[in-house]
Order: C-alpha cells, then structure tokens, then sequence
C-alpha cells in the first residue's frame, strides 16, 4: 500500500466543491487553486457551475484520465456511492472529509466504507478528517487555511480542530513541516501505516502525533521500535488526550475511539521510545528542541541567565526533568571572571546580571560551549531597561551555527522580547515561553539518545514452564460461568510456570485440622478461603503464629467469626502456610487485561498498603528484561531492593523473573483475565522471593 498519491498526486479531484463561500468544499478547492498546487485539478458538484476559473463538472464519470487523490465533501450517506463511481477512474487515495460516520454511531456504514476501498485497492483517509497538506509539493487538501513552513516535522492527528490551531502556532514560531495530515476516524488508513511512510520520508526528522485512542497495538510497537531505533531513527513526540475518565468519555463522542486505561499507554510510549507530551505547549517546545538541535546527550546542562530567580527557576526544572547541572572546569570559571562583572556569578547557573549587553551574553556562551563537561545550554532572557534583546538574540544565531551542543533559548515575555523570538525562530534556534517547559524539551533529546543507545532484546520467555498443566486446569473453565479460579487451581498455574508459591495446605474441617497439626512444625499463618472475600485482613480473615498444637482451635475460631462478621459469605476452607521471614518487603506484581491495549504487568509496594501510597509501575506485555528493569526503577522502593543504607541488598533477580514468567502466562493464555499475587514477598539475595498469596479471574 504506497501513501505517494496521497502526498504527491499528479491530479486531483473535490468531489463537493461549491460555490458557497465558507462551505467546505469551497475552502479546500480555493486552497488547492490558489496555494500553488501544480497537478490537474478537477471540481465536482452535480450544480455545476465556475469556481476559481474551474468549470466545475457534475460527475466524476466524465474525468477521462486516471486520478491520483479525491477529496470528498459531500452528506454522509452519498459517500460510498461517490467512491464506487471513482473506481473506473483507478482512484489510488480517497479523502473523506464528511462526517457522520463511526462518531455519530454509524459504525457499520464506516466500515462499508473502508470495505469498497479495501476491494478496489483505494488507499482511504478519514472519514471525519481535516485532510491533507505537503508545503513540498504545494499541496493544501483541505479546508485549514494555511499552507504551513516546508520543514522537517511531520504532524499527524486524529483531531482536524487541533491540526488548524498547530499549524497558526507553527507559523508564529516559523517551525516548518515535511507532511501533515489529519486522520479522523481511521476506517483504514492510521498511525502505523503513516509512520511506516514517514520513518522512510527523507524530508522527515521528527514525527509529531495527536493521539486520542492507538490500535493494532502489536504492530503499532513494531513499527515505533523501528521509527526510534532504526538506522535513520527519528524521534516520536505524542500528545495523548483522554487521560481521565471524563476525558475518555469525551474522545468516546468525538471520534467514536475507544480509549484504553492511561497507565498503559505510559508503559507502550516507555517501551517504544515514543516521547509523550501532556500538554500542546510542551508538544510545540519538545519537537521544536529536536527539529532545531541534534539528538544527542544533553545531561549536563549549563544555565546561562540575567536574572537570579529565572536562573533558579530553571535549575530546579532541569534536575525534575532528570538532566543535571554542568559542574564548569577551573578553566571555564577562569575565563568567565577575566570579564564578567565582580557581582556576577560564574558557577551554575551563570549569572550575567541584569544589565548584561549582547556582548557579554555571547562572549558567556562562547566560553560555556568549549567546557567539555557541558552537553547543553539553556539560555534565560528577562527584558530589563539596558537589555539588547535583538543584538543578543543575533549573537545567540551566530554561536548556534558553530556548535552541535544542543541549544534552548528562552526570552521570558511578550511584546519586549518579540523581536529577539523572531530573530531566533527564524534562524532555526529553538526556544520555549517559559524555561520550564524548555528544559522538559532538553531532557526528551536526552532521554531519546540513551533509548537510542540500547537496542531492545527479544521478550523474556522460559522453557521450564508446563504449559500442558495450565492448559488442562483452564479447559475445565471454557463452557462455564465461573470467573474466580478456585485457589488450589490459582497457585497451580503460577507453579506449572515457575513462580515461586509458598507450601501451603487447605482445611474444610475441624477433623482435616487436627490431622495436619501432627504433620507439622514451626509456625503457620491461616487465612479465610471465600470467593466472597477479597481482602481477607480487613475482616479479620487472617491469623498469624498459630503453633501445630493450637490448629484445630483456630481453626474453628476462625471460620466462626467469619460466619458471624458475614454470614453470607460462601467459606472454601482455610488455608494454612508456614510462617515467612519478616525480613525484606512486600510486593505486589499481577497483570490485568486492557480492552485496547492488551495484557498490563504491574508491580509496585504490596501488603495491605498498596492502595494507600499506590507506589506502582505498569508494562505492557509481553516484557523484556529492559521492560522489566525500567518498571523497577520507576518505583520509590526501587533502592530498598537494592540495599539501603547499609541493609542487605534484597532478591531483585527474583522479581525479575517472577514478572517475566507472569507476563508469559497471560500472553499464553489470554483467557486470564486478571492476576493479583498480594504479597509477593521479597526477602535477602539468600532467601529469594516467595508468592504468599493469589487471585486469577478468568474472562
């Protein structure tokens, strides 16, 4: 499927085009004819009539030659009729501005759509789109009325109000695009087809996307690994709406998507390399800072400022964002006080006062950008009464051309900066209003550069697992309603694949009770068994250090509260497991099943804390090792595993591979619907990991 008709078409048709000023159809032929687009153009609408020096014709039949693109405007329910009619004509592309598909529940009309075209080998954008632009080409097929800056970003969204409003803000920071396009509804034609086209676009450096809902998650991955990791590896900048749950509703009724949880969208931009933007602004200064400076390590970070709170200001966002400050050799802080004024500070941040001309800012940035222990500089501006905003802002273009250190420029206001903005936007030097949001901006080409670095490996698998085992305790689940496995078959599965279960027994009865205790030794934990209890602790379901001989006691005085507390609750049995080292901590790991998104692993702080400090890190299945690592090191609790403050370092290995071998059995077996291992407990390098408790639900 080639995507050159749809940014390079030799002709063209507006199936819709109407003499109507400010219709739709008007728009977009007034931007083809009158934006320099150099192909035959042909105008459709059965009124007929003149428009733009155009005879407008009243059926595509009449074309006689072979058509690259069209470009519909036209009602809803004419749509596929009009596409059916373009057949003959060997159309390659269809653009379907019209909306009244799958976002106003006309499902099965959009997918009668996308089926013509997929029959008739027609390459389909939309339905409910903006449409198409290429400044390469002259090309504006659609109704924004800018033809943006040819450049080298490449802007691709499921919104067309939000491609209208990014390309007036593009033209104001005079950043160019290579392709942009608007997909609507992606009946056919969405993000991993377009990044497919765009990894191999040579005008393309950075691809910028706004992202309601993703599908075709596991090729969508493929690809993204191949953009941001390949040869010609180019940065992915996302801004991903509908983070709430009213934000998801909204989306819901705006493009009929159908968005899946915000935690697992997190993990598949951590495990692609796609860099995620929240807000517009930070989209605008991230793609910026890549399309303007080399993507290269920017860690240390040299803060060159005329005022002292801006300078702190910026210090503390860079080190938030995870870069550090430059620490500037004896010879650049030499060199900086031979003519720096006696006030002036010459550590980091630099300091060049106030009434800082343009000069002394240049002659700062000459002497910071050959210190090699600085990989970046974020230059701060405020404008004050002596201040050279121009001058400074040229001497800044100058330095820029002659250095690969990546640069971010802040000129903090509005109207008394503007003209050093302009100066630096037009010489290709990337700055950001606020120097927090620039620092966001350096930290992502830091960021991407290390992802660059490290090629990801294949996902973890192992070969010990008896897959025959779980097979045979789920077929006995196929054809029934039964959702909660039983808890024998529950830590069945997770030994069958090698997760490291505690030795446990189940109890039914007082005379069961007092025949294990003569088999016992030690001390033992008893926990309530009911289907109709999920957390066990809160109803005092749970009694510790009970010796062999007290068994049969507890044992009773245990399922007596339990049917006094809730008399309802249907009791299993009671699980009886010998007590566990209280060294070490309590995880939690467990998986769970996203509508969209497929099969997320999560791990983070267990016991019955878990939701109160909500320490958790989430990946998507499957995982490699790498995936695993960074879920870890993303938790607070991260460096107890590691060994703190002299304690004993604590069997990170295990957790490893206990979530490794979780994230293979739900892969293998997509029926599990949910795993919840509650604790987890994790003790010293010497004793390891063991599983204390469990849940499975089937789908």
């Amino acid at each position: 499927m080639s995507l050159t008709a749809l940014f390079y078409p030799k002709s063209v048709a507006v199936i819709g085009a109407s003499e109507k000023e400010g219709s739709v159809g008007n728009e977009i032929a007034k931007n083809l004819v009158t934006q320099g687009y150099r192909g035959k153009l042909y105008l459709v609408n059965l009124k007929g009539g003149h428009l733009f020096g155009h005879r407008i014709i009243a059926d595509v039949s009449s074309i006689k030659a072979d058509l690259d693109l069209a470009v519909i405007a036209i009602p809803a329910a004419v749509v596929i009729e009009e596409v059916k009619k373009l057949v003959p004509l060997g159309v390659k592309v269809v653009v379907v501005i019209s909306a009244g598909f799958g976002e106003m529940g006309n499902r099965q009309m959009e997918e009668d759509l996308a089926s013509v075209c997929r029959d008739n080998d027609i390459v389909l954008i939309g339905p409910n789109c903006l449409g198409v632009l290429n400044p390469d080409a002259r090309l504006n097929a659609s109704f924004a009325p800018l033809m943006p800056l040819p450049g080298p970003v490449a802007f691709v969204s499921q919104s067309g109000a939000i491609c209208a409003s990014v390309l007036d803000y593009a033209l104001q920071r005079d950043l160019g695009f290579s392709k942009f396009v608007s997909v609507g509804n992606k009946a056919m034609i969405g993000e991993v087809e377009l990044l497919e086209y765009l990894y191999k676009d040579p005008k393309t450096k950075v691809i910028a996307m706004y992202v309601e809902e993703l599908e075709e998650i596991e090729l969508l991955k493929q690809i993204a690994i191949r953009v941001t990791q390949g040869k010609v590896h180019k940065p992915i900048v996302v801004l991903k709406s509908g983070r709430t749950d009213q934000g998801r509703k909204a989306a819901l009724s705006h493009t009929g998507s159908l968005g899946g949880s915000d935690v697992s969208y997190d993990a598949l931009f951590a495990q692609t390399g796609m860099i995620r933007a929240q807000t517009i602004e930070e989209l605008f200064d991230v793609v910026e800072c890549f399309s303007r400076n080399s993507a290269r390590s920017s860690d240390r970070v040299c803060v060159i400022t005329n005022a002292g709170g801006p300078g702190v200001l910026t210090a503390d966002a860079l080190v938030a964002s995870g870069l550090k400050l430059a620490k500037l050799s004896e010879e650049t802080v030499a060199k900086l006080r031979e003519f720096l004024p006696g006030a002036a500070s010459v550590g980091n941040p630099v300091d060049v006062l106030g009434d800082a001309p343009a000069d002394r800012y240049k002659r700062t940035l000459e002497v910071v950008l050959a210190d090699e222990a600085v990989d970046a500089v974020q230059i701060i501006l405020t404008p004050q009464s002596m201040t050279e905003v121009g001058q400074t802002a040229r001497a800044i273009v100058i330095l820029k051309k002659q250095t690969k250190k990546p640069i971010m420029v802040t000129f903090m206001g509005q109207g008394l900066v503007e003209e050093g903005v302009e100066i630096l936007n037009k010489n290709d030097v990337a700055t950001s209003y606020f120097p927090e949001s620039g620092s966001k901006a350096l930290a992502a080409l830091s960021v991407f550069k290390k992802w660059n670095m490290v090629k990801r490996k294949k996902p973890l698998r192992y070969g010990d697992v008896k897959s025959k085992a779980v097979e045979g305790i789920l077929k006995n689940h196929v054809n029934d309603n039964v959702q909660l496995l039983p808890m024998e078959e529950a830590f069945a599965i997770l030994e069958a694949y090698g997760l490291p279960v505690v030795k446990r027994w189940v109890i039914t009865s007082s005379d069961a009770a007092l025949s294990l205790s003569a088999k016992l030794n030690g001390l033992f934990a008893l926990k309530i068994l009911s289907a109709d209890i999920n957390h066990k602790s809160d109803i005092g379901g749970v009694v510790l250090d009970v010796v062999p001989k007290n068994l049969f006691f507890e044992y009773e005085k245990l399922v007596k509260h339990i049917k006094t507390v809730l008399p309802k609750a249907k009791i299993d049995g009671v699980e009886v497991m010998p007590m566990v080292s209280d060294d070490g901590i309590e995880l939690i790991i467990g998986a769970k099943t996203d509508s969209v998104l497929g099969k997320q692993i999560l791990v983070g702080l267990g016991g019955i804390y878990t939701e109160v400090f909500a320490d958790v890190s989430w990946g998507l299945a499957p995982l490699t090792k790498d995936d695993i690592e960074r879920m870890i090191a993303h938790l607070k609790i991260s460096r107890i595993l590691s060994g703190f403050r002299g304690h004993e370092a604590l069997a990170g290995g295990e957790v490893v591979e206990c979530l490794g071998r979780l994230s293979q059995l739900v892969v293998d077996f997509p029926m599990i619907n949910e795993v919840d291992i509650n604790p987890l407990r994790v003790m010293s390098n010497r004793k390891g990991a063991l599983i204390l408790d469990t849940r499975i639900v089937l789908s």
